[in-house]
Parts: structure tokens; sequence; C-alpha cells
């Protein structure tokens, strides 16, 4: 059959990509760890697994608890952004490590090494959560629930203000030592913007709210334990793990006299006191020095550049439901706002003149010469311009065909629009175009990959990235820049625990390290005009400011700003005049330029000297360093092969009007979803499928293989709601095969495409005829995609399938294509999608198409070909070798479910096309697909209910009947 050389084509070698199950993973052993990791990022895990057993040993120590279980560790990079995650499964832990590392001025920027701080906050989460509960009942429900009491029942503020503290505690850095936690705990509070109580676990509308759970949660529990002494946070964990059952509160206010709300009030009290404080002291010291608001800006900007003749500014603006967006402003005096708000001020004035106008307080908005949005979801950030002026080098993060994603640069022309890829995977970040218009084709950029990080030239040409630096695993590089001569570059460097600022000259190599004040951490250099003085941010005891450094390093810095929130990013005019920078917001970062007066290049001296007392205000005294991990010899990575085989239970079923089944089954796999395998038995109701199947996939190769043995038994015939046992009765059947399979998928910026072949052989034994035996091969076409404009959201695709096959000497064929069309705005949206099916050839009737029923977990996606799935409705409502289907699905965000109409007409091939069957109502979707980290297998859910509208039976089978439905499909 054709079907079979199309597959065969499918099956041909693909190279293998770097993160997926099909990568080339090992695992390391240790005796409490097992650690998985693609090749290549062998260094980064040597050096990451050599810690874990002292880490464990002194979490374990500070929190109270070692559990008992081996820990399996998954190191990655998915998004190419620093973060790591826990997995507090009671018998099964999990840890996840992203290896790419953070910068300076990240809130995680504060670290000795990224590895060493990433794995103490995750095992942290593990120490504290795996601890079980002393309660008879509670830990025979943990056999149903493997979850622990303080992860059940602990808010997000104490897990991840918890593990926070461990980390600042245990490494002497983390966020409760750095500078940046210290300026948002004191800006915020200086606002009175501290996060109530109800909103310190969660708060997703306010900037930066959902990182209060570790910034401002961990200040609180070190105020807690201050109050109420050494130990009293593990005393806590003690009594939520108790036998007496309790819940957080009660366990809570047992240790600290009081409920966790009042305690909290009182906190930020004094932590606004302590800001206030702060503030006071630091005018009597000196004034601020912050220049002028420039533009008053809300939630995350990015670093602003200014154009070569400096009469243009770049910056990245985001919002709270916006992507994030390049913007190009004139730099000029604003004059065309001012003089519409000069109108407005007057004919207010002229219609009431006894009317007082509104006091102004900031400057007008500015009207952007030029945007670039995201597309299709994918943003644009980090913005330099060329030496000519003329275009824009920025970064998107684009994905991978597995959906990883990749830092690449692009080229922007704002006056044509026109937007040209540079990179494809070369994970380069953080730019630099060359400033010599004589020399203007390359840049120099970071790259981190694999864990290792270094310094990169790009040739904006061709794209070739080669290293200017050596990879490192040791060292991590944070934004280079290039002097005006072009010869020298400015970067920050973290090295032996600390950030310092480093001059390399690009001919020779030789080095120079720039020294910040003492205790100080430095980020963001910016070159002056005249090659003279390099800007940088310094963090200096809670303070954040901008600095000048003198860049022969004859001099010691200067300090030119004196906020009380944090100055960043700094970007200098061309004419040396000014100096544009972020200025930290409780609401989000805004865009201030200080003049550059003899006064300010003079220095306005360190910040004040204040006491102590005033932590978390300002950044505690910098702790004792102390004693480094221990650093264990680890074994060689072995090949990964299979993977350690896990089992999981499952109980499931689905029900619906006409019938229902339970399952059970186990799945099983490994913890990369490597191997993943299902086995099902199933009893049904009113005639719905049972029987058992064994599925299994093999994701080893880049191309995906399975194959689904299956055995069952249908009867649609005993349906709750079918028209006539006799006319189903042709439809009752038992049957037993097996397919095989191939699936071959592909993602990219806003698009997927999707293959699959399929061989299927069966037996089927009617419950009217003879036995037939079939044969059938397919193969299937799915893209889809989106785009997205502000707000707005287009989604759409196209399926297409073909099956070919023959049963008992007779040869037969169907086709199926479908088209989906979605436009969404926020929670509100409408999508309309078509379907049409056409059979050819001989069918016995078991194999004309059939309208209603679901998909099942036990039979494979080949054996169900015949099936169009109207849950709604019995199996085999309607039968012909023809169907249209439509569909209209509106979702509004006041409803649980989106509100649906759709309708179906099935006929047979060469007679009038039928009567539509339509039916409305509500349907709630959920899809996911395998989990291994979580041993969970694909999964497929559908809950709804709907009304039959019109039938094409004179005896309106379904009228005023409300159809209700609960499908759930596992899938390996």
């Amino acid at each position: 059959m054709r079907v079979l050389y199309l597959l065969a084509l499918l099956l041909l070698p693909l190279p293998t990509l770097a993160q997926g199950p099909s990568a080339d993973w090992r695992t390391i052993r240790t005796p409490h760890f097992r650690v998985h990791y693609p090749a290549p990022s062998e260094a980064w895990t040597q050096r990451a697994a050599a810690r874990l057993e002292s880490i464990r040993e002194r979490v374990a120590a500070e929190v109270g608890y070692a559990p008992p279980e081996v820990v399996d560790v998954l190191v990655s990079d998915p998004v190419a952004d620093p973060n790591g995650m826990a997995v507090p499964i009671l018998g099964w832990p999990r840890m996840v490590l992203w290896t790419s590392p953070p910068g300076p001025e990240s809130v995680l920027g504060h670290y000795r090494d990224w590895s060493e701080i990433l794995i103490v906050h995750e095992e942290t989460h593990l120490v504290h959560l795996l601890r079980p509960s002393r309660n008879p009942v509670r830990r025979l429900l943990a056999t149903l629930a493997p979850v622990g009491p303080i992860a059940l029942g602990a808010p997000r503020w104490v897990t991840e203000g918890y593990a926070t503290v461990v980390e600042g505690r245990l490494t002497g850095a983390g966020r409760p030592n750095s500078d940046l936690r210290a300026a948002i705990l004191r800006r915020w509070a200086q606002a009175g913007k501290l996060p109530t109580y109800g909103r310190l676990a969660s708060d997703r509308q306010g900037w930066r709210g959902m990182s209060m759970a570790y910034l401002a949660g961990s200040a609180y529990l070190e105020w807690l334990e201050e109050k109420a002494g050494p130990g009293s946070l593990r005393n806590l964990w003690a009594r939520m793990t108790a036998r007496s059952g309790r819940d957080f509160d009660s366990a809570f206010e047992g240790v600290f006299g009081d409920s966790p709300q009042d305690l909290y009030d009182r906190f930020r009290a004094e932590l606004t006191w302590r800001a206030l404080e702060a503030e006071r002291r630091s005018a009597e010291a000196g004034p601020a020095i912050e220049g002028e608001l420039w533009q008053d800006l809300s939630w995350t900007t990015g670093a602003p550049a200014l154009s070569p003749e400096g009469e243009k500014l770049v910056i990245e603006l985001s919002a709270r439901e916006l992507p994030s967006r390049l913007v190009v402003w004139s730099t000029a005096p604003n004059e065309k706002a001012e003089k519409e708000w000069e109108e407005r001020r007057q004919k207010l004035l002229e219609r009431d003149p006894e009317d007082v106008p509104a006091v102004r307080n900031r400057p007008l908005p500015r009207e952007p010469l030029h945007t670039l949005g995201a597309r299709d979801g994918v943003e644009p950030t980090t913005p330099r311009w060329t030496a000519g002026g003329r275009s824009v080098l920025f970064v998107r993060f684009e994905p991978d065909g597995e959906g990883f994603l990749h830092p690449d640069l692009f080229l922007w022309e704002p006056e044509s629009d026109e937007v040209r890829r540079l990179t494809r995977e070369a994970d380069v970040r953080d730019p630099d175009p060359s400033p010599v218009a004589a020399d203007p084709d390359w840049a120099v950029g970071v790259r981190n990959r694999h864990g290792l990080s270094q310094i990169v030239h790009v040739d904006l040409r061709t794209g070739e990235v080669r290293g200017i630096t050596e990879p490192s695993v040791e060292e991590v590089y944070d934004r280079p820049r290039i002097s005006p001569d072009g010869r020298r570059i400015a970067f920050a460097r973290h090295r032996e625990g600390a950030w310092r600022l480093v001059i390399r000259d690009l001919g020779s190599g030789e080095e120079a390290v720039l020294a910040p004040p003492a205790g100080g951490t430095v980020s963001a250099p910016a070159w002056s005009p005249d090659g003279r003085t390099v800007y940088a941010v310094v963090g200096d005891r809670g303070f954040i400011d901008v600095w000048a450094f003198p860049a022969d390093g004859g001099s010691a810095p200067v300090r030119l700003t004196r906020t009380q929130g944090a100055a960043l990013s700094p970007a200098p005019a061309p004419d040396g005049k000014a100096l544009f920078f972020l200025s930290l917001e409780s609401d989000g970062l805004d865009l201030r330029r200080l003049e550059l007066t003899p006064e300010i290049l003079a220095g306005s001296g360190p910040p004040a000297d204040l006491p102590e007392i005033l932590a978390p205000a300002i950044r505690p005294a910098t702790p004792e360093p102390p004693e480094p991990f221990a650093l264990a010899e680890v074994p060689a990575g072995r090949r990964y092969g299979l993977g350690r085989q896990e089992i999981l239970p499952l109980i499931g079923g689905s029900d619906a009007s006409s019938g229902g089944f339970w399952e059970l089954g186990v799945r099983g796999g490994d913890i990369l979803g490597r191997l993943d395998y299902l086995a099902l038995g199933a009893l049904s109701d009113q005639g719905w499928l049972e029987g058992g199947a064994l599925a299994v996939a093999w994701r080893g190769w880049p191309v995906e293989v399975g194959f689904h043995l299956f055995r069952s038994e249908e009867r649609p015939s005993e349906q709750r709601g079918t028209l006539s046992p006799r006319s189903q009765r042709g439809l009752d059947l038992e049957r037993q095969g097996l397919e095989l399979s191939a699936g071959w998928e592909r993602l990219w910026s806003g698009g997927r495409l999707r293959l699959d072949g399929r061989l299927l052989r069966e037996e089927v034994d009617p419950a009217l005829g003879e036995d037939l035996s079939r044969t059938g091969g397919s193969l299937a076409g799915g893209f889809g995609g989106l785009r997205q404009w502000g707000q707005w959201r287009l989604t759409y695709g196209l399926t297409a399938r073909r099956e070919e096959g023959r049963t008992e000497g007779d040869d037969w064929s169907r086709s199926s294509g479908a088209a989906r069309l979605g436009l969404r705005r926020k929670d509100t949206g409408l999508s309309l999608s078509w379907r049409r099916d056409g059979s050819g050839g001989t069918f016995h009737p078991s194999e004309l198409l059939q309208l209603g029923g679901t998909e099942t977990s036990l039979l494979p996606r080949s054996a169900t070909f015949s099936l169009i799935p109207v849950p709604a409705l019995p199996f085999g409502t309607l039968v012909g070798t023809e169907h249209e289907g439509q569909r209209a699905e509106l979702s509004l965000d006041f409803l649980p479910a989106p509100l649906f109409f759709e309708r179906h007409r099935v006929w047979t091939d060469g007679s009038l096309k039928g009567d539509w069957l339509s039916l409305a109502g509500l349907e709630w979707r959920w899809s996911t697909g395998p989990l291994p980290i979580g041993r969970v297998p694909a999964l497929d859910v559908r809950l709804g209910a709907a009304q039959i509208l019109e039938e094409p039976f004179p005896e309106k089978l379904f009228e005023d009947d409300i159809r209700w439905w609960l499908i759930a499909v596992w899938r390996p």
C-alpha cells in the first residue's frame, strides 16, 4: 500500500536534539541522588553533583529532618532562564535544575555558585516538605495521596520563604543577603505597598507580586525567629507533623503566640518604620540624587539604549497583561504633548475660571516613533542600536524543534519595520554591536549553553559565532559592552563568589579588574562617549546606585546617584552630558535622566552608615563566610539507556448519558519518558467498551514509535438511549489486534507540525456475521499555529488523514480533513471548526462511519478511525460512508466552560445528504501530554452537558433530553 511507503519515509533517521528524551542522556549516582543530564551538560552536572551529599547533610541539620528517599535530579535548560523545581512526593521525590545562570541585576544574582544556591533552595523544599505526619490516619491517607502535611497545609509564602531563608543561611549569599531584596522591601514599605497577608503568598496583580513569597516571606520568617528564638521554625514544622492533627494556623499560633495574620501586620509596621528611618537618616547624610523623571512607566522595563546621534532612544516595555514590545522615542523635548496639555488646561479655565487645574508631577507620555511587538507570543528584548543608527539589534527566545527556547539575535530596521534573523539556536544574549562606523558588522554577546558561560563575537553578516573567552562553568559573564574605539570590552564577571567589573583588550586579551567599594557588587557596565569612564551599577549595603569607574583604574570610583530604590541599567547620552537609567519603584521601573554636571561627576560619597537594626530595609551585616560545602568525588556518568522503570497505579473511568466504564491499570516508564507504557483493563456499563490493552511508546529516537495491543467487546445495542437494539445489533462486536505507530513532531515560533503513520492488524468477531480479518495503514498530518497582537490571539489549524486497508479480500479507504480557527482576547474568545470524512470501497457494517460515543483508552487511534466522537450521543447514533460536522465555541470569562453549538450529518455515498443533528451546551476540555517526572501518562478530559436541538429521527429520540458526559482517555 502507498501508506507503507510514506511510513517508511517517515522513519528515516533524523538528527538527535539536545534535551529531549532522544538526546544522549547520562546518569550519575550518589548515595541519596540519581542525577540525569544531557551529555553536553557534563561539566556543570559534575560540579553540582559533587556538592549534593554535603548540601543534603547541612540542609537536614538546619531543617531538623533527613528524608530517607533517594531523589531523582533532572538537569535541563528548557527556557534558557535560571530556575529550579522540587517535587516533594513521598517515596519518589524529584528535583529539577536549570543550568542557565542569573545575571547580577537579577533578584537571584547574589550567589557564591549558581548550582550551589539552586541546590540548597530546592533541597530545602524536599527536606522540609517530605517530612511525614506522625498521625496514623494521615500516614494511611498518604499512601493514596503521597504528599506530606507541610506541603498540603503551609501557604506558599512559608514554603518559598523558608527555602529562601535557608539559602541565605547556608551559603552566606542568596536573596536574604542581597542588596536587591533590601531595596525592594525598603521601596515598597516607603510607598505603603507591602503586600497584605492575603496577597503575601500569591499576587498576580502587583508588580513582583509573585516574588514577595520569597522576599517578604523570608524576611517575615527571619523576624518571627528573632522574636521567638532559635529553633522556633523547627518547632513549627514539628507541630505541623504531630500526632495531633493541626492546620497551619493552629500550629503557628502554638509556637509564636498569635495568628500569622496579626503578627504579619506587626511585621509590616516595623518594616515600614525601618524603611522610613533609613530614608530619614540617608537624607541627613546627603540629599537624594535621582535626576529628572523622563518617563513614568510601570511593570517591567528593559535597559534603555540611545542611538549614536542621541536623537532616539529604544527600550523594551511590558505590561501586566501584554507581552513585551520595543519602543523608539525621540529624545527631543516633548513639545507637541506640552502644547496639547496647555491647550486643554486653558479650555478648562475658560469654561470655569474658578476651577483649579490638576497638579502635574510627572512628564507627559511620549508617542512612540516606532514599535516592534511580540511575534506570535515571542517577545523582543535587550535592544541596542547599530553604528549607523538605522537598525536595532535585539534578542528573541525562539524554540527549537522540540520546543526548548534559545536566545537568538535579530536585526530590526524601524523605518521600514523589517526584521531579519541573524542566528539560529546560538544561545547568544546581551548583544552589543560595534559602535565604530567604519567597522559596523560585528557584535559581542554572552553565550550560556549547557551551564557554560562565555563572551562571544558575532558576525552580523553571516551569523557566525566564535568565542572571545573560553566556555567556563566556574565563571559567569554578563552584559559585555564595546568601547567607543572598538578595541576593548567591559563586562561583569562572576568568579569566586563575587561579581567584578572587567575591561578586556580585544587584541591582546589582557584584562584589568576595576574594583568596586569594599563589599559592593557590580553590574550593567556602560562606556562614556570618550572611553575614559565606565558607568556601572553598584550594590552597597542595600543601596543600588550608578557609579563612575575610571577606565584606566588610576583612581577610585565615585557614586553618581543617591536613591532609595535602585538605579539600574545606565545609558550615557552620546554627547556625554547626561545619563539615562531605570529607577526601581513599587509599580515598576521608571526611566530617569541625570545631568552629568561637575558637581555630580565629583561624586556623592558612599551610602550612609546605617545601623543594622534597620535590616531588612537595608542589607544585613555580611555574615561570616560559612564553611564551603565538601566536594565529593562522583563517578563518571553512565549511559541512561532505558532509565529506571517506575510504576504508578491508575484508577479511572468515564460516564455519560448513554453508558460508562471503569478502568484499572498501571503506567510504567522512566523519568524522561523515553519508554512509556500503559496496561489497562476496563469494565463497562450499558454496552460501552470493555476489555484490556497494552500500549507502549518509545521516544529514545527522534521518531517516536510504539505499539498498542488490545482486546475489546463493544455492545452499542445495550446503550441507554440507543435508537433500537435491532438496528444497533449490527455494530456489536468483539475484536483483538495490534497497532504499530510512528510519530514525528517539530515546533517553531508560532507553529507546530505533526506527522503520524500507523499500521493495524485486527481480528473482528461481529455479533451478526462471520469473523473478519482486517489490515490497514494510515498517514495523518496536522499543522497548527498562532498569531498574536497585544491581547489578541488568532489560532488556526489544519489536519488531514488517509487510511487504506483490506478486509477479507475487499479493499477500502477513508479520508478525513478538518480545519479550525479561533480568535481570543484574555478569557473571551470564539472558535470555529469544520470536519469532513469520506469512505470508498466495500465495507462491513462495523466499518462504516459511526457518529456518537467517544474515543477510549483501550483502542488505538487507527482502530477508531471510523468513529466520529460526540460524547453527548450513543455510539453509532448515525452510520454511513460520508460525514460533515461543524462546531462553534464561545468562551466568556464569567462562565466555567465554553458554550458550544455543533451539528452533524451522515449519509451514504450516492444518496442525498442526511438531515442535520444539532446540539448546544457547555463543555470543558483539558489535555496534557505525558508528564514522566510525575509518572503520569497523557490525559484528555471532557466534561459537559448539552441539549439536542434537532435530530433526523421521526421518533424524536432525544427531544427534551439533557445529555451529559465525563470522559477521560489515557495515552502513553
